[in-house]
């Protein structure tokens, strides 16, 4: 146990520590062939994960009373969900992974409306027994859940995550208070856009054009050489790493700068250096927090009309969302002299983050 302040931290042991020692990455051709099989063990996995979190918890509650139990993923939703308390329970719901086994309603670019034998075919790529075991496993999943009426507040960071567990998990939605992510003081760079193409060492008069992301098709990642063969004119520089890696770095365009994964406090002058933060997603973001942290560093934003995106790009009033096709994103930015004015920068304190949850907090106690 860890005391600072009026800050207590238990930790407790578990084998699966093991589990998140780093470890060479499955090719996308071997985990698409054994997709099913990894969410069937996965399954059981988060199963034992809740029950071990669970016992901890409850063991933790015989010696100390508390006001307030909040979730903040899938394991402990699933672990607080079971618990029989006084403490009001919280549950933080980041993404679709109670009711959805890749976590996003990803359906081979499609929005899926969940679980059922013919939509697990078309995701996991299997029929006959597997798929039954995994339809199965999922119902088991969600009866118990029970639409999560033994919660007090769920908290959903975006008003699209809100609307799908009302869809598909019939959540009521006089439960559910959307709170956007917040975001910290150190995805903000100090320094003008000058003094970062300077540190960069990248051009001072050109249009630069930003990606940041996983490197895979489900975030849009191989539509950018397509699009920058189009704009010669632009610097197209991408930051990020994944199975799409090699398109970038047998890249031949001189428009086209990959920078490979960098960690935050050098991603955020990129973003001050850049004019445009192109965010062409396929699938439906839960949230969309690379708008945000673009949007913080002045950046005009051109994302795709899936998920959250287009919520959080109206929500700051950062640019513009599209249908993600390679000639709607260069329709777009050659539209950029002229829509730039209209685009101030989003200041951080704007937002109250505390001031919205401690107010949703208030109305359950």
């Amino acid at each position: 146990m860890e005391e600072n302040d009026n800050l207590k931290i238990i930790r407790f042991k578990s084998f699966r520590s093991f589990l998140f020692k780093k470890k060479e990455k499955t090719s996308h051709k071997i985990y698409k062939k054994t997709k099913p099989f990894f969410y069937l063990f996965l399954n059981q996995y988060i199963n034992y994960s809740s029950y071990e979190i669970r016992k901890n918890v409850e063991k933790i509650l015989k010696k100390d009373n508390f006001d307030i139990i909040h979730a903040n993923n899938l394991e402990s939703i699933l672990a607080l969900n079971c618990i029989k308390t006084s403490a009001k329970k919280i549950a933080h719901l980041r993404d679709f992974g109670l009711f959805c086994y890749n976590r996003g309603l990803e359906n081979n670019g499609n929005l899926c409306s969940g679980c059922s034998t013919n939509n697990l075919s078309s995701c996991m790529y299997t029929k006959g027994i597997i798929n039954k075991l995994l339809l199965l496993e999922m119902k088991k999943r969600i009866k118990i859940l029970s639409k999560l009426s033994s919660f007090d507040l769920l908290i959903a960071i975006s008003k699209f995550v809100k609307q799908q567990y009302v869809n598909i998990l019939g959540v009521d939605e006089n439960k559910i208070e959307v709170i956007y992510n917040p975001i910290s003081y150190d995805i903000v760079s100090n320094l003008s856009k000058e003094e970062t193409r300077k540190l960069l060492n990248l051009p001072k008069n050109k249009k630069i054009i930003l990606f940041v992301g996983s490197l895979i098709e489900k975030k849009g990642a191989h539509l950018i050489p397509k699009i920058a063969e189009k704009l010669e004119d632009y610097l197209f520089v991408v930051i990020g790493d994944g199975i799409l890696k090699e398109l970038f770095l047998k890249n031949s365009k001189d428009n086209i700068i990959y920078c490979g994964y960098l960690p935050i406090s050098k991603i955020k002058h990129f973003y001050r250096a850049s004019d445009i933060l192109l965010v062409p997603s396929l699938w439906h973001e839960p949230f969309g927090r690379v708008v945000m942290e673009g949007a913080y560093n002045g950046c005009y934003v051109i994302g795709s009309n899936r998920g959250g995106i287009p919520e959080v790009i109206d929500w700051l009033k950062c640019g513009v969302y599209v249908e993600p096709k390679i000639e709607n994103f260069i329709k777009e930015i050659e539209k950029f002299e002229e829509n730039k004015n209209k685009i101030k920068e989003f200041k951080l304190g704007r937002y109250d983050y505390y001031g919205m949850f401690m107010a949703s907090i208030k109305k359950i106690l």
